[in-house]
């Protein structure tokens, strides 16, 4: 388990560990897509660049979210997707992570707040306060997580 504060001042616990995730439901998500050896991430059209994710709607489950959110931020069609991690946040909020396998990109849903799909060459692994990514990913649950998914044969491929 690990504990930290994240850039907006809050408490967060973060695990990989199955029996401690499995026990708590998560009403938000936040995925790692890997396309072709990249990693797929979102540009926010206000908060930067950052990794798919966001709310459970009612009468969703987390992995549904998960492959709704990743396709309406970023466009990609997934193949697989696996739960690999839990974080909360001040106590409250809980949010799976999951690792994808992209099939394709498709070109992204309108009427969002997001502008394009970015990967790079190599997935950046220093982004913590580095315009333009976005605050949500200065905390060390992105590279923590990253770290977990290069081990995952989702990642094959990555370079870093």
């Amino acid at each position: 388990m690990h504990e930290f504060v994240d850039d907006f001042g809050f408490a967060v616990t973060l695990t990989f560990d199955p029996a401690v995730f499995r026990q708590r439901t998560a009403k938000h998500v936040l995925v790692f897509p890997f396309w072709q050896g990249k990693l797929v991430f979102t540009r926010h059209r206000t908060r930067g660049i950052e990794l798919p994710g966001g709310k459970v709607e009612p009468g969703e489950t987390s992995l549904a979210a998960a492959v709704r959110e990743t396709f309406e931020e970023t466009g990609a069609v997934l193949e697989a997707i696996e739960r690999i991690g839990q974080y909360t946040v001040g106590g409250e909020i809980v949010k799976d992570i999951y690792i994808a396998r992209v099939l394709h990109l498709a070109d992204l849903p309108t009427g969002t707040d997001v502008e394009e799909a970015v990967w790079f060459e190599e997935i950046p692994v220093a982004v913590k306060g580095q315009k333009p990514f976005s605050r949500y990913l200065y905390d060390d649950v992105y590279p923590l997580t990253l770290e977990q998914a290069r081990r995952h044969p989702f990642s094959a491929n990555v370079k870093t």
